[in-house]
């Protein structure tokens, strides 16, 4: 009986040490990149001389601040992400760029 438990036992550990290398147990994340073009709800507004130009656009699902802003710039932002953080928050009520929500509006900063 020893040694039915035994291999029953072996069985089991074998089973799980190849269903872990081969499937694994720890969720895989796919990062899906999607261009498509933003929505801009407005045209451009400026606020105050010392102030970018400032878009509203519409989040989609799978953006964040960083990628907006290098879209309406068509590629890198001339500014630091410290800035980019501090302007968005500033043109947004202290709304973060971690907070954004899908299918809001917010504004984002045009650098020159």
């Amino acid at each position: 009986m020893k040694k039915l438990l035994s291999l029953f036992i072996f069985i089991i550990l074998v089973y799980s040490v190849y269903y872990d290398i081969k499937i694994g147990t720890l969720p895989t994340v796919s990062a899906v990149s999607v261009n498509r073009p933003i929505q801009q709800a407005d045209a451009p507004v400026k606020k105050d001389p010392n102030q970018p130009e400032v878009k509203e656009v519409r989040v989609n699902a799978g953006d964040t601040v960083l990628t907006i802003v290098e879209q309406l710039h068509n590629g890198p932002i001339p500014v630091s992400i410290d800035q980019l953080i501090k302007d968005f928050t500033e043109l947004n009520n202290g709304i973060k760029p971690e907070s954004i929500q899908i299918g809001k509006v917010y504004s984002f900063p045009v650098y020159p």
